[in-house]
């Protein structure tokens, strides 16, 4: 009965921040994003698309006897000029190195804000630069084969910022000029994450590593978010074509509870001590308007 307490609590929050993400990044913040000289009948920022891919993970979490899994997800993401969102799913991986199997595991991270733009043309070239803020928030439910092992859900929030640039192709046959977008960013994310629910404190204490680390007290973390999108918008149909994409994500997180501004500073600054608790590669193709 408690179990399914719990499951049904994960679903109410993964579809709530699901249908928060979908309508933040569908809604281009215009304090941010636009400029004062646009012109209302200008385009766009650039394309959105949807997408599909394997996002392979090597996810370490609570020390060498907590929460650990390698191998691939089926995922999806949703990407603008204004940000993403990405649900992942996967069932009966593997660790690779400690005999703790996860039975399933299900993550949603969403990152969405504006752009503050550098150059509309940079070198006299057609190349847009701009620097992305974005607000991140996450959730990851993982589920232990091991029985004894209760449920982590997990869940953070932060703000970042970075370098981004888009390119629109203007010379070249017909099915590519003008409709060939690429779009690349690198972004550093500073965040809180905390254990929402579940979770095993003592697990990391009990089984031993060199660098435990609680599984269920907050903790500050940083993302290093790199994506790089080509779209041919127009391929298909008018205003409808096809994309493919790169993202690399690395998670980090301190060993110790924040407890000043200091140590906001150090995820904001890449200074400080943390553990590498998650990578992440995806390639994935999908369909852009």
């Amino acid at each position: 009965m408690k179990q399914r307490h719990q499951d049904a609590t994960m679903w109410r929050v993964l579809l709530g921040g699901l249908l928060a993400g979908l309508i933040l990044i569908a809604v281009p913040p215009s304090a941010v994003a636009q400029r004062p000289d646009a012109d209302e009948d200008d385009d766009d920022d650039g394309p959105t698309a949807l997408s599909v891919g394997n996002l392979s993970s090597d996810f370490t979490f609570g020390g060498s006897g907590g929460y650990n899994y390698e191998g691939g997800a089926r995922a999806l993401m949703v990407s603008g000029p204004n940000g993403s969102l990405m649900v992942d799913y996967a069932s009966g991986l593997g660790t690779g190195q400690f005999d703790r199997d996860t039975r399933r595991t299900i993550g949603a991270e969403a990152l969405f804000g504006g752009n503050a733009t550098l150059f509309d043309e940079f070198l006299h070239l057609p190349i847009s630069v701009y620097i992305p803020i974005r607000i991140n928030l996450d959730y990851r439910y993982l589920q232990p084969r091991n029985p004894d092992q209760s449920n982590l859900h997990r869940g953070g929030a932060g703000l970042g910022a970075g370098g981004g640039a888009q390119l629109q192709l203007p010379v070249g046959p017909d099915f590519i000029k003008d409709n060939l977008y690429v779009r690349g960013s690198a972004l550093l994310v500073p965040a809180v994450a905390t254990t929402l629910n579940g979770g095993d404190d003592e697990t990391a204490r009990t089984i031993g590593d060199d660098t435990p680390i609680s599984a269920s007290r907050t903790r500050m973390r940083r993302t290093l978010d790199l994506n790089l999108e080509a779209h041919f918008t127009e391929l298909i149909g008018e205003d409808t074509g096809i994309m493919a994409g790169y993202t690399f994500r690395a998670y980090g997180r301190s060993r110790e509870e924040p407890s000043s501004v200091g140590d906001v500073i150090d995820a904001a600054t890449l200074s400080g001590s943390y553990v590498q608790t998650n990578v992440q590669h995806m390639i994935r193709v999908g369909l852009t308007w």
